[in-house]
């Protein structure tokens, strides 16, 4: 016998102790799941934004309120771009692209965007129109 254990007692106590540190292990070293990971195009859904755009975020930065320069931080798996969860819910709270949220284990919503103005357009150019 590999271990010298006095009694069956003894063996079920250790093995009690065992399961107990492994799952304990298990909860503390958990691997990411893919849920914790977003595409490109899984991170513009999220935020609103244009694929583009969030490429841009990548690779140039925006600044944000205290003016630093921030980059979406991403990692490249096989030529594919993916993109932690926290890591872009922290970009986005900090330029101001995604909205706090309101309660405990809910996530940032994306920011409301002001509606765009149109230009009125002056009187003189509606009478060359008619």
């Amino acid at each position: 016998m590999l271990l010298d254990i006095p009694s069956r007692q003894d063996f079920e106590t250790l093995t009690a102790k065992l399961d107990a540190a492994l799952s304990l292990l298990s909860q503390v070293a958990a691997r990411p799941s893919p849920d914790d990971f977003m595409s490109l195009e899984q991170v513009a859904a999220y935020t609103g934004f244009d694929r583009r755009t969030v490429e841009q975020w990548r690779t140039q930065g925006r600044y944000n309120a205290q003016g630093r320069k921030v980059y979406l931080q991403g990692y490249e798996f096989s030529g594919r771009w993916r993109f932690k969860r926290a890591d872009v819910e922290a970009f986005g709270l900090g330029i101001g692209v995604l909205e706090p949220a309101t309660t405990a284990g809910e996530r940032p919503a994306p920011a409301r965007k002001a509606p765009s103005k149109k230009p009125v357009p002056s009187e003189k150019a509606l009478r060359r129109v008619a």
